[in-house]
Parts: C-alpha cells; sequence; structure tokens
C-alpha cells in the first residue's frame, strides 16, 4: 500500500511532503533530545540522595577499551559500585559470538566485576536496564554496533556519559559530536581545547554537557607503580620493534576518510620480514578492518581469517588485536595510516610513519589532526618505507623528535599532575554530592 501511494503521487507533490517530513522528524527528535536532558537534572537531583550509585560500562570490543584507571578509581570510591556489561558486536544480525566471549574471557581474568548479557538458559540477549537499573552509564561507542536494548535511546532515564576511545583528528564533525547520541549525553568527556570547541562549533544543538577531561586512555601507564610487559616475540635490543597499524578505511568502504593503505601494503609487509633478523613487526589492525575485508569482493572470511593468522606464524612477526599499550612501550616505531595512533604513539616518544594513501590526506585532518600530522614521518610509497626503517629505526635518527615533545607539553599536557581519570571523578563528585 505505501508502495502504491509512493508511486502515484505526483514528482512535484512528492518533493515538498519529503521536507515536510523530514522537518517534523527534526523537530520530534529535538523535542525528544530537550525532555531528555531535562530529566537527567531531576535524576541528579535523586542521586544526590542515594548512598550508593550504580555505574556502568558498555563494552563491544577489548581492544578500545581505555577506562582502566578509571575503573579503578571509582570502584575504590565508597560511593560508587562499579562493573562493566559485556554486549555483542552485531554484524547484520549476526552476533560475534568468538569476540564475545573472548572478551568475558578477558574481563573475568583481569578482576573486573562483569555483568554477562546473554543468558544462555533462554538463549537470549539480556536487558541490562531492566536487570540492574543502572544509575550511570558510560558508553565505549557512539556507533550503532548491537542491539537497541544496548543504545542510548533505551537509558533516558539514565545519566548517560560518553569518553571517545580515539582522539579525534578527523574533519567528520557530525560523525564525531552531532549525533543524536552526543546530544542525548549528560556529560561528554573529551581530551582536549581542541575537541571542545568542534563540539561548541559543529553541533546543532545546545552542548552545555562537553567536559574537557583529557585522554584517559593511557592513564594508567604513567602511573609510577605500573610494571609493564613485554609482549613481544623477541625481546632482545638488537632486533628493532615496528608496529604496523593500518586503519579501517579500505577502499569502497572509507567512509569518505579513505585513509587505509593496507590493500596496498598488505603483502608487502609479508615479504619485508623474511629472512631478516634485524626487525620484527607485529600487525596492530583496527578492530573494524577485518569486517570491512569480510565484506570486500576481493577478499572475504577466508581469505582475511588466513592473511591475520600468517602474521602469528612469522618467527618475527605477530597479531595484535587486543590491548596494546604494553605494545606500544616496548616498541621502537610505528608505521600507520590510522587516526587517533598518531597522537596516542606521540606520548611514548617513538618515531612514526604515515603512509599516504593520496595526496589530498590532511585535508581530511580538523585543525588538530593537521598539527599532529606535522609530527609525523611521512611515506608516498615502499621505496620511502625502507628509508624509514633504515634512517629512523636502525640508524635511530629523529630529527622530528623536538617537536613532538614541545607539542606534547603544550597542547597534550603530558606531565599534567591529575590525570583525565581523575578529572572525571572530580567532576561525578562535584555534580552528585
Amino acid at each position: 500500500m505505501i508502495t502504491f501511494i509512493k508511486n502515484t503521487i505526483p514528482i512535484f507533490i512528492k518533493q515538498p511532503l519529503k521536507y515536510v517530513f523530514r522537518g517534523l522528524f527534526k523537530f520530534f527528535t529535538h523535542n525528544e533530545i530537550k525532555k531528555t536532558r531535562e530529566g537527567q537534572s531531576v535524576l541528579v537531583d535523586f542521586l544526590k540522595k542515594k548512598e550508593k550509585i550504580d555505574v556502568l560500562f558498555l563494552l563491544i570490543h577489548q581492544s578500545v577499551w581505555k577506562c582502566e584507571e578509571l575503573y579503578r578509581l571509582l570502584d575504590k570510591e565508597n560511593r560508587f559500585n562499579v562493573s562493566i556489561a559485556i554486549i555483542p558486536f552485531v554484524r547484520g544480525n549476526q552476533v560475534d559470538t568468538h569476540l564475545y566471549n573472548s572478551n568475558i574471557e578477558y574481563f573475568k581474568n583481569n578482576n573486573y566485576n562483569i555483568v554477562d548479557t546473554y543468558d544462555s538458559v533462554d538463549q537470549r540477549w539480556i536487558d541490562i536496564k531492566e536487570m540492574m537499573s543502572p544509575d550511570i552509564v558510560f558508553f565505549t561507542n557512539p556507533h550503532k554496533l548491537t542491539f537497541d536494548k544496548y543504545y542510548i535511546k533505551h537509558f533516558r532515564n539514565t545519566l548517560t556519559c560518553y569518553i571517545p576511545y580515539t582522539f579525534d583528528i578527523t574533519s567528520n564533525f557530525d560523525l564525531q559530536y552531532n549525533q543524536n547520541f552526543h546530544k542525548s549525553l549528560w556529560k561528554f568527556f573529551v581530551e582536549t581545547k581542541y575537541q571542545y570547541d568542534f563540539s561548541q562549533m559543529y553541533s546543532t544543538f545546545i552542548n552545555n554537557n562537553v567536559v574537557v577531561s583529557g585522554f584517559i586512555g593511557l592513564d594508567h601507564i604513567f602511573k609510577k607503580e605500573y610494571h609493564s610487559e613485554n609482549v613481544w616475540k623477541i625481546c632482545d635490543y638488537d632486533t628493532k620493534k615496528i608496529i604496523w597499524a593500518p586503519h579501517h578505511t579500505i577502499e569502497g568502504q572509507g567512509s569518505g576518510l579513505d585513509y587505509s593503505c593496507f590493500l596496498h601494503y598488505h603483502q608487502y609487509f609479508l615479504d619485508l620480514l623474511q629472512n631478516r633478523d634485524d626487525i620484527q613487526m607485529a600487525f596492530k589492525p583496527h578492530p573494524l578492518l577485518k569486517e570491512k575485508l569480510y565484506l570486500d569482493k576481493e577478499w572475504g572470511k577466508e581469505r582475511a581469517d588466513n592473511y591475520y593468522s600468517k602474521w602469528d606464524s612469522l618467527a618475527n612477526g605477530q597479531l595484535e588485536e587486543g590491548n596494546y599499550c604494553d605494545l606500544f612501550f616496548h616498541s621502537d616505531a610505528m608505521i600507520l595510516d590510522s587516526a587517533s595512533f598518531t597522537v596516542e604513539y606521540l606520548y611514548f616518544d617513538k618515531p612514526s610513519l604515515f603512509t599516504l594513501r593520496d595526496k589530498n590526506i590532511e585535508d581530511r585532518f580538523n585543525t588538530f589532526g593537521c598539527e599532529v600530522f606535522s609530527l609525523q614521518y611521512k611515506a608516498n610509497t615502499s621505496i620511502e618505507i625502507n628509508k624509514f626503517i633504515k634512517e629512523n629505526v636502525l640508524n635511530q635518527k629523529d630529527s622530528l623528535r623536538n617537536k613532538r615533545n614541545v607539542f606534547l607539553q603544550k597542547t597534550l599536557n603530558k606531565d599534567k599532575k591529575i590525570s583525565a581519570s581523575q578529572n572525571i571523578i572530580n567532576k561525578l563528585n562535584k555534580e552528585l554530592n
């Protein structure tokens, strides 16, 4: 019936109607968000009187878990009961059960309070809000990668927070600051003043929910008591350790960013490691790269899985899909075309090389990203990659080091006395006391 009506309405009527319905949708969505934000003020007043506040983190990918220090600090506070709900990654209608089970195992083994969202008896995914009714929910991903019952719309009567799992360097401002997700949040914690300014300039909603906290992802490794583990296959000093971190924005699936050079260099890096004992490499792909390869006509699931497996079969190669801080800590250099790693790796005082997909890459960065991009060595070809490995890794030349350190102190405030995680807790306590 709807299709029949669509086909019979003249085009000169259909076009105006489309704009009317689009305007009505925006109007009702705006009102819905406004009511959500107004309701949050009532919730704050209620929680001020509550003795214990239940805090829940929702997590899909272990590799983007950046809240370890925040979780541990909250767990020490008498005011908060804190836990993590592992939620499924959904591809179409198919759940990645392997990812889900490995996440459960990892977080249980690392002494987190875990909420298992799958009921194996009834074989259903649990509505976490109905089961435990959390007071505060921290989202670790803003995108639709799971069931609706774990998305922000389902938590309208909850104080919702979001901490980006990446440093934002892209020019895709709508995606980073102007989704209904961002507008509905109680608190949106961002990394620097740059990101705060972007949120104010590019959101179509009054964003008085944005707080500059700093980047929490590396808080735990810069504590004096932190002991890193050398996760590299070969641990001797003479064999240099290089990370290759390709982005997921491959040809045809780049979402307008098109950073990834994976399709150009996937075989080159495997060949590079043959018969060498002076270097080793860790393949550290973006968590979404494998999914994109599954959908690629030339790749598909079997080829992608076989390729990933090849890395672990090499004597001087390894696959890294989980937590990467210790990998960074004990590395010598990184080769990348990703976004957030361009910033995160600066903290480790090591050179990084950005492989260029085209000459206009910088146009896809925001102003913060352009500053970070100027701190990277660049390569257009495999010849230039070889040159970087020889000069900057093996011979340890690093002409950009001083420039990186100035940026770290001036913009990222590396030696700050209060961690980003502590800033977030201070904000929670201030609002709820």
